[in-house]
């Protein structure tokens, strides 16, 4: 499962981001994103959307396994804030920040207009049904269920499959999958060919964020990039160590970066 490899982002000459070379970033705005989802779920197949930020990056690069469920993903949405602005450095022309716990509000108040089914499964006790009612109330006439999940000992335990027969018979456009990563991601891969079409985004937090039962940053703090204060202010015992001694290895992903953009310009 370790492997530690450092992680590094590149953007080619067209603007286009990638990790490690291989694995493309989506970039850009919200309507464009919105977009993008309408023409996947024209495959009628499941995909899965996956939401990088400082903590994920970190983890596939020590982590073979969350390596391969990001490169197993259909689509890549830079979610961190430290991430956009690594690739405005890097060239990048205009990176936008798309977070799941943006997605989740924005998809449902396009729900009743889009004709549009969008469930949400994990979370704690209850938390997901609390923000289903939430997003009904707040927008008349969207479809949003909650899809309860069973506690589960890995993500091919047999329990899971409740959740997946309560899918087809609902049949969903968007599954927001708030298990965690990458337990949430592995969940899916596990069990896609069994699972309806539709989009699954791996989204961790934002059914707490919708169902208020944590408080997300003020604008002003998402906007320059202190989210992650905020958060770690409210859950200092859970959050500690992601963002006070496993974030800071960031800066190497940075580094490590820019010496490969001034060496590729040199050549």
């Amino acid at each position: 499962m370790t492997e530690n490899t450092r992680t590094v982002f590149s953007v080619d000459a067209r603007g286009t981001a990638f990790i490690d070379d291989t694995m493309m970033l989506f970039t850009d705005s919200s309507e464009r994103l919105v977009a993008t989802f309408a023409d996947m779920l024209d495959s009628g197949r499941p995909r899965l959307v996956v939401t990088p930020n400082v903590d994920q990056v970190l983890r596939i690069g020590r982590d073979s396994h969350a390596r391969h469920v990001f490169e197993s993903a259909h689509l890549r949405v830079v979610d961190g804030m430290p991430l956009v602005a690594l690739l405005r450095m890097l060239g990048c022309p205009t990176p936008q920040r798309n977070t799941g716990a943006d997605l989740l509000p924005l998809l449902a108040g396009m729900s009743a207009a889009r004709g549009w089914v969008i469930a949400i499964v994990g979370g704690g006790e209850g938390v997901a049904g609390r923000a289903a009612e939430a997003l009904s109330q707040g927008n008349p006439g969207a479809s949003v269920t909650a899809v309860d999940m069973p506690m589960l000992t890995s993500p091919d335990d047999p329990a899971g499959r409740a959740a997946v027969d309560a899918l087809c018979a609902i049949s969903p456009d968007f599954v927001f999958l708030c298990m965690g990563f990458p337990k949430q991601e592995s969940w899916f891969l596990h069990w896609q060919e069994l699972l309806p079409g539709g989009i699954y985004l791996g989204t961790g937090a934002a059914v707490d964020f919708a169902a208020g039962t944590v408080q997300r940053a003020p604008r002003i703090l998402q906007r320059v990039g202190l989210e992650w204060a905020f958060r770690l202010a409210q859950e200092p015992r859970r959050l500690a160590r992601r963002y006070l001694v496993e974030g800071p290895g960031f800066m190497g992903v940075v580094v490590a970066s820019m010496h490969r953009r001034r060496r590729t310009r040199s050549r």
